[in-house]
């Protein structure tokens, strides 16, 4: 039998072409009934207590999930960098709570609806005496510790971290981390997310040593900052997101989205 090469071929790009389908298919979000989340250790948005995933964002997706198709949800804990490349790179289905920019957006799908809303304000420890400017301009000789990976928005503090107004600069890649460095007298202040720097403080019993910046005498905040989910433009499609977009809505609307954000507030 003679084999004509042309058909040969054009049938091999065929059924490579079946495979790559199928291979897209297979990987996409919610196949099998099966999403996969990953995130860093947050609380009290996201983390892990008796080896099981709790947390504001954490009850969000699952009930978010429910409602777009029964799908369960395995959440995978990080250093945040590393979360987010296990979605970029497409190994896991969604990142969380990730702020938006355009490099992101170039891989990855955001769901149009706010996940939370962070507020971001300054720590530093409670026996020093100083306030800051909201435009950070008597900042020369403090030094501060800022999230390794963390965007922190265009505003004036992202510009006073870009312009280098502070005397030093270091990175920290968690709370603990950051408490740790304030209290070892290694940087003057750092920032973070008023609830879960509070609830850190809290846990650990650290409200006589650790106390907000101020401005005129009131708490500043430098940043308020919304973060979203961001699905793997390789796992899921535009039309998998919107169904989760809306169910996001959905909840906002029924109010069970802030009965889950109350419910932590009271921990």
């Amino acid at each position: 039998m003679t084999i004509n090469i042309s058909c040969l071929r054009a049938f091999m790009q065929w059924t490579a072409g079946i495979f790559l389908s199928l291979h897209f298919i297979s990987a996409c979000a919610g196949q099998n009934n099966q999403i996969t989340a990953s995130t860093l250790n947050y609380p009290p948005y996201e983390y892990k207590e008796n080896g099981q995933a709790k947390g504001i964002a954490v009850d969000v997706i699952r009930e978010v999930m429910r409602r777009v198709g029964k799908y369960e949800v395995s959440f995978t804990f990080y250093p945040w960098k590393r979360a987010v490349y296990t979605v970029q790179h497409g190994l896991s289905d969604v990142l969380f709570n990730a702020g938006k920019n355009q490099a992101r957006q170039e891989w990855g799908y955001y769901v149009d609806s706010v996940l939370i809303q962070q507020s971001y304000v300054l720590f530093k420890r409670r026996s020093d005496n100083f306030s800051v400017e909201p435009n950070f301009n008597n900042v020369k000789d403090k030094s501060i510790a800022v999230r390794r990976a963390y965007l922190y928005g265009s505003g004036a503090f992202r510009e006073a971290l870009d312009s280098q107004r502070f005397m030093n600069i270091l990175y920290s890649d968690s709370t603990k981390q950051s408490v740790d460095l304030l209290l070892h007298n290694r940087v003057d202040m750092f920032v973070g997310d008023f609830l879960p720097v509070l609830y850190y403080i809290n846990k650990q019993d650290l409200n006589d040593q650790i106390d907000i910046v101020s401005h005129d005498g009131e708490w500043m905040e430098v940043l308020s900052w919304p973060t979203y989910l961001l699905f793997s433009k390789q796992r899921t499609t535009p039309e998998f997101v919107t169904k989760v977009k809306d169910a996001m809505d959905s909840m906002k609307q029924d109010g069970s989205f802030q009965k889950i954000t109350d419910s932590y507030k009271q921990h």
